[in-house]
This record gives structure tokens, C-alpha cells and sequence, in this order.
């Protein structure tokens, strides 16, 4: 919103722009250009996002996605779900300014945790390409990959160091979200694992994927309305329809 100035009326309260110049010599033009100024900067250095195409960013995608599956020693398979899947990732994460993280979401088996995995090989690669530029400088992401549950064994462990690196990690996937107990007695205190990483990682901008089999209704018995209305802001929906690729 963009800050305009007021006419003062006489023996009236000062306008903001009167308070700023008489202050600290700050005029209104000189806080909007400042405003509009974060906002493009805020365009050119989102979280995460593939500098490149569509089209680039669905066939690396599926490239890694294959390797995956074929590491596992499995057949590939391409059917028009993961057709879906793909489109609708390749085609968030190349806009301008992309949410912060992607939520893999559905039922068993579909392959949600490969597709996880496969973002993550295709990071990688991005990087050793060098992909990543900011300001004129490249850069490399760091990626990192945790069940639910393991961090919940953190916690009871008090690995603070291993906790702090999953907060602050630049790119996180968390698997299997929903699998782990809804609350951790510490010393007879409860904690919430989970919940207390997703919070910090939605303050601090930091790109984090999930899979999860639950469903929108079960979100919030799991981690309370603040964090379910923070999920809305923070991650894309990527539903996955299709059926079991494990027989």
C-alpha cells in the first residue's frame, strides 16, 4: 500500500510525512521509493526457485524422478497422474516468487517420498551446474532429509545442535509428516517437535517439502490452527491421485 500524503489541517496533528522530515529528514517520496524497492528485491531473491523454463524444469525433473525409481529397482512407470504431478511443480516452481515450500500430499504409495527425493538430486545437480545466482554472485543450497519421527527422537535426545541445523538447513524435506507422536514428554514437559521446526522455518523463509498421507481435515489435530493457517501461506499443494505404485 502505497503511503500518500494528507493535507495537515491547521492547529491538527502532524502528518506522518511532517513527523518523518521534521524527524529525521525522511520525506513521503523518499519511503515509497524505499517500499517499492524491497518489493522488487523480494521478487529477485525468493527462497527457491529454477531459473529456467517450464519445459527445462519438468524434463530435469522427470529425469531425476526416473533415476530415483530405478535406484530402488523398480520399474518406471509414467502415467498421467505423475504427468500431473510434474506439470504442477515445474510450473510453481519457475514463477517469480514462488511459496516456500511444496506439500506432497496423498495416499500410500504414490510416490510422494520419490518425488521428494527427486527435487532434491535435481538441487544438487542445479548446483554443481552452478544455477544459483543472487546479486550477480553463485551459490550453492544446502539440502538435508528427515522422517517425522527422527525428529521427534532428536528432541528426546536434547540434540539441540542437530535440531538447530534442521531450523536453519536451506532446503528441508520432512517425510512421512503425521507419523510421529503428536506431542514428546521431556523431563515430563510436553514439546511439539514438529510443529516448533515448521514455525521457525515459516519465519525464517526457509524452503521446506513435505509428504504426508494426511488429509486437510487432519491437519489440524495434529498442529493446531496457527500452524494450519500458516501451512496456507507457506506451502503449495501438490496432490498426488494416483494409486500405489507397490502393488
Amino acid at each position: 500500500m502505497r503511503i500518500r500524503r494528507t493535507m495537515k489541517p491547521k492547529n491538527g496533528p502532524q502528518s506522518i510525512s511532517d513527523i518523518l522530515l521534521k524527524d529525521i529528514g525522511i520525506n513521503i517520496d523518499e519511503l515509497n521509493s524505499a517500499v517499492a524497492a524491497g518489493r522488487e528485491f523480494r521478487k529477485v531473491s525468493p527462497s527457491l526457485r529454477f531459473n529456467m523454463t517450464q519445459k527445462e524444469a519438468f524434463m530435469r525433473l522427470l529425469r531425476c524422478y526416473q533415476i530415483e525409481v530405478q535406484s530402488r529397482n523398480r520399474v518406471f512407470q509414467l502415467d498421467q497422474s505423475m504427468v500431473d504431478v510434474l506439470m504442477n511443480i515445474s510450473e510453481h516452481m519457475v514463477q517469480p516468487t514462488p511459496k516456500p515450500g511444496l506439500n506432497l500430499c496423498g495416499l500410500q504409495g504414490n510416490g510422494k517420498s520419490t518425488m521428494a527425493k527427486a527435487i532434491l538430486r535435481m538441487i544438487r545437480d542445479l548446483n554443481y551446474s552452478g544455477h544459483f545466482k543472487f546479486m550477480g554472485e553463485y551459490f550453492t543450497v544446502d539440502t538435508r532429509s528427515i522422517k517425522a519421527t527422527d525428529i521427534c527422537t532428536l528432541h528426546k535426545a536434547e540434540d539441540c545442535q542437530s535440531i538447530r541445523n534442521l531450523k536453519q538447513t536451506s532446503i528441508l524435506v520432512i517425510d512421512d509428516l503425521g507419523e510421529e507422536p503428536k506431542e514428546v514428554l521431556v523431563y515430563g514437559t510436553p514439546i511439539y517437535p514438529v510443529r516448533e521446526v515448521l514455525e521457525s522455518r515459516y519465519d525464517s523463509l526457509k524452503f521446506t517439502i513435505l509428504t504426508s498421507n494426511l488429509s486437510p481435515k487432519d491437519l489440524p489435530e495434529h498442529y493446531g490452527w496457527r500452524v494450519v493457517d500458516r501451512f496456507k501461506e507457506m506451502f503449495h499443494q501438490v496432490p498426488f491421485k494416483g494409486n500405489s505404485y507397490r502393488g
